[in-house]
C-alpha cells in the first residue's frame, strides 16, 4: 500500500494536475473575482448607495425597482458565471500547451499597433455575435431555459452583467473560446479585451446614463449603445438586442422606435436637473456679493 501511495506521489500526472488546478484557482478564477468585484462594486457603491440621490435624474427607469434581493442573486448568478469562464480558460490553457492555439508571447512577435487592432477586433467580433447570439436565445424554445435568468433583472444594476443561466454563461463563453484559434493573439490583448468588455457591460446595465448627450449627435460616438438603450431591452424585452454598439439593430431593424424620444427624455430630466442647481446657488452668489467682506471699510454716518 506504502509503494502504491508512493508511486502516486511520483506519477508524472500528478504534477501536471497540480500545475492545472494552480491556473484554474490563480491565474483564472481569482483573478476574475476580483476584477469583476473591481468593475461592478465601485459603480454600485458610487450609483447606487453614495451618490443616489445626486444621479437620480440618471436613472433610465425613474422609479428603482430592485432590491436587495435582486443584488444578492445577480452576485451569485455572477460567480456560477465566473466558474464556467473559468473552465473555459482552462480549456485553452491545455489546447495552448500541447501548441494548438494562436497565442503568443511576445509583443515584438506583432507590434503594438496590430496589438491594440486586435483588441477592437475582439470587441467588434463579440458585440456581433452578441446580437445573434441573443436574438436566438430571445426565441421562444430557447428562452426558459437560456436567456430568461438574466431577465429576471428587469431594473438593471452593475450586478446584472454577469447574471447568466449556466448555458447563457456558456454561450457567452464562446467567442473567449474561439478567439486564441482564430487569428494570432497576445495573452495581455484577451485580458485587455475582457477588462473592456466587462465596463462595458457594466455601463449597459448601469440604470443610470452616463454616455455624454453630445455623443447623440456626433456622427460617429453616435454608434455607441448609451446606458438606456440596453436597459431598454430589460423594461421592453423585445428589441435593442446589441450592447456596446447599436449599428446591428439599426441595419436589422430591431432598435425600438421609441428610443430616441426616451433617451431625450433622460437627457432632458439631467438638463432640468443641472439647471434647477445652478439657478438654486445663483441667489447665494448674489448674497456673496452683497455683503460686505470683512476688512471692507464701512462709511460713517454724519454726526
Amino acid at each position: 500500500m506504502q509503494d502504491l501511495l508512493l508511486g502516486l506521489e511520483r506519477a508524472p500526472w500528478r504534477s501536471d494536475l497540480l500545475s492545472l488546478g494552480d491556473f484554474a484557482l490563480f491565474d483564472s478564477a481569482l483573478p476574475a473575482v476580483a476584477i469583476y468585484a473591481l468593475i461592478t462594486v465601485p459603480f454600485f457603491c458610487v450609483f447606487w448607495v453614495w451618490r443616489r440621490q445626486a444621479v437620480q435624474p440618471r436613472r433610465s427607469q425613474p422609479k428603482q425597482r430592485s432590491t436587495a434581493a435582486q443584488w444578492t442573486r445577480e452576485i451569485r448568478q455572477s460567480l456560477s458565471s465566473v466558474a464556467i469562464f473559468t473552465l473555459i480558460d482552462v480549456g485553452i490553457f491545455l489546447a495552448d500547451r500541447s501548441g494548438f492555439t494562436t497565442i503568443y508571447q511576445s509583443i515584438d512577435d506583432h507590434g503594438l499597433a496590430y496589438l491594440a487592432a486586435s483588441v477592437v477586433l475582439m470587441i467588434v467580433i463579440q458585440d456581433t455575435f452578441f446580437y445573434w447570439a441573443h436574438r436566438l436565445m430571445h426565441w421562444k424554445p430557447l428562452y426558459r431555459w437560456s436567456h430568461r435568468v438574466h431577465h429576471e433583472s428587469i431594473d438593471t444594476s452593475p450586478f446584472t452583467a454577469y447574471s447568466f443561466s449556466l448555458v447563457e454563461a456558456v454561450v457567452e463563453g464562446i467567442p473567449n473560446i474561439i478567439f486564441p484559434f482564430l487569428f494570432p493573439v497576445h495573452w495581455s490583448a484577451l485580458i485587455v479585451y475582457q477588462v473592456l468588455s466587462l465596463i462595458m457591460n457594466v455601463i449597459g446595465h448601469l440604470g443610470y446614463e452616463i454616455i455624454p448627450e453630445s455623443w447623440s449627435g456626433h456622427w460617429l460616438l453616435k454608434w455607441k449603445t448609451p446606458s438606456t438603450h440596453h436597459n431598454m431591452h430589460h423594461s421592453h424585452v423585445n428589441g435593442n438586442y446589441t450592447l456596446y454598439f447599436r449599428f446591428w439593430d439599426v441595419w436589422m431593424g430591431t432598435e425600438f422606435k421609441e428610443y430616441p424620444q426616451k433617451l431625450q427624455t433622460v437627457y432632458e430630466r439631467i438638463r432640468q436637473h443641472r439647471q434647477a442647481a445652478e439657478e438654486s446657488a445663483t441667489p447665494d452668489v448674489q448674497l456673496q456679493r452683497t455683503v460686505p467682506s470683512v476688512g471692507a471699510s464701512i462709511p460713517e454716518t454724519a454726526a
